[in-house]
């Protein structure tokens, strides 16, 4: 089986930065995060940035139809020589502008290597447009993995918030840098958010409410609320929040009852 270096270098493909492409080479890691995700209960697989198709070829054999949206129309020739006759549609175009409609009452494992200067609207596009998505296996940098994960402190910001009100969060492994081409800066995390149904709230409108709770990370959530609401020492004590406490201490089942007392 050809490598990914071998795939590049047939069809003479010069990797941009302007795309953030650090190709998986390793099949050790494509097996792994395959493995590790265990995609079951799905209609399809939606694969973001295939690149060279390293991963792409490893979720072809768990027998379900693979959807793979790749930005770099360079690779035309190497993804459909590679996924001739295969269960994989190759549609070129930029994921974000993308039309998921139909998708949109189907259950999606979505699984991509994401560039940092796109993971957070990439990540709200799939939780605001494919609500019945099933899970979704990221791998992206260690540090912005990281604040995917943080429930408290320096790392916990409104994504944190966002990712957890939609998903429960697991890490599944660490991929060094070494295992991609070129080799990164830092090396990567493969994080699985599996969808919840925890909440029931309007998600755009309470993403707004927590944005205007960070707005301004060093100061109180006293501070940051008082531009929206009139007498927000009574509303803080009705929601059992001390008025003291900076955004980076409360806990996304709090930012839920606030935001409901809120609308009330």
């Amino acid at each position: 089986m050809k490598k990914t270096s071998e795939w590049l270098k047939e069809y003479q493909i010069i990797l941009k930065k302007k795309y953030g492409q650090n190709f998986l080479s390793s099949d050790l890691y494509t097996k792994k995060i395959v493995k590790k995700s265990e995609i079951k209960d799905v209609d399809y697989i939606i694969e973001i940035g295939p690149g060279a198709g390293t991963l792409t070829e490893e979720l072809e054999k768990t027998g379900l139809k693979v959807i793979a949206y790749e930005i770099d129309t360079t690779l035309k020739s190497l993804l459909e020589e590679r996924f001739k006759n295969k269960n994989v549609e190759i549609i070129f175009g930029d994921f974000l502008k993308a039309d998921l409609t139909p998708y949109k009452d189907k259950k999606i494992a979505y699984i991509a290597n994401i560039p940092y200067n796109i993971s957070s609207p990439i990540l709200e596009k799939i939780f605001i447009e494919t609500p019945n998505f099933v899970q979704a296996s990221l791998m992206v940098q260690k540090e912005f993995g990281e604040r995917i994960i943080a429930t408290s402190g320096k790392n916990y910001s409104p994504l944190s918030v966002f990712v957890q009100y939609f998903c429960d969060v697991k890490k599944l492994l660490d991929v060094p840098k070494s295992a991609f081409i070129p080799n990164p800066k830092i090396d990567s995390v493969v994080l699985k958010l599996t969808k919840h149904n925890k909440y029931n709230v309007d998600s755009k409108d309470f993403f707004k409410f927590i944005h205007i709770c960070f707005s301004q990370r060093r100061k109180t959530i006293r501070n940051n609320l008082k531009s929206i609401i009139d007498d927000v020492e009574y509303f803080l004590e009705s929601c059992g929040i001390d008025s003291k406490s900076r955004p980076e201490t409360i806990s996304v089942e709090q930012y839920l009852n606030m935001y409901k007392e809120y609308i009330k």
